[in-house]
């Protein structure tokens, strides 16, 4: 396999959502899948932002999604400034300890489109590549028109012979990263069996 970082992000609301809200994140998870297929290395942290933004009405649906409290990003996040340099020198290290070259999620376009964005500019600071949208290849394997939400994907992985447990905390992006890293990783020793 190659070894790459499945990450995923926690938000205030969705990109571009029209009202002239700014959708930030909050919450960063990631995790490295190896050559071998193992999942190592996990990472996660709040990211602070002013109680205003996180208590206003634009950002209340995201906040009673996840579960994360306004309390707990002010209190533990820490600031945006500190927050992209740390997950970019982590990057550094895995790069260095695993070989990764790139980096992948569950419904990429969400994730990336934070992500590839001052403050966090992450594609610039890390030179990662984008590796293969993990919600793409489970669509093309369950042969949805769209993309499934990630239990289903998960459910479907598992009536396919997978062993993914359903993880307690969705939603949470540490556990949501290590979710989406088993589905790459089904998904990719699937082909392996198909090629051969």
């Amino acid at each position: 396999m190659t070894p790459c970082v499945v990450l995923d992000t926690e938000t205030t609301g969705f990109p571009n959502n029209g009202t002239g809200f700014c959708a930030r994140i909050i919450e960063v998870g990631a995790v490295v899948v190896t050559k071998d297929a193992r999942i190592v290395s996990p990472i996660s942290f709040f990211v602070r932002q002013p109680r205003a933004h996180l208590t206003s009405w634009q950002a209340q649906r995201a906040m009673q999604v996840h579960n994360i409290s306004v309390d707990q990003v002010c209190s533990e996040g820490l600031d945006v400034a500190q927050a992209a340099p740390r997950l970019a020198t982590w990057i550094g290290r895995v790069q260095q300890r695993f070989g990764v070259q790139e980096v992948r999620a569950y419904n990429q376009a969400f994730d990336f489109w934070f992500l590839d964005r001052a403050p966090w500019d992450f594609f610039d600071r890390t030179g990662l590549s984008k590796g293969q949208d993990i919600q793409q290849t489970a669509k093309t394997a369950m042969g949805n028109k769209r993309g499934p939400a990630l239990h289903k994907a998960v459910a479907y992985a598992n009536r396919s012979g997978g062993d993914i447990p359903w993880l307690g905390d969705a939603h949470r992006a540490g556990e949501d990263a290590r979710m989406a890293a088993l589905m790459a990783v089904f998904f990719e020793s699937r082909a392996q069996l198909s090629a051969r």
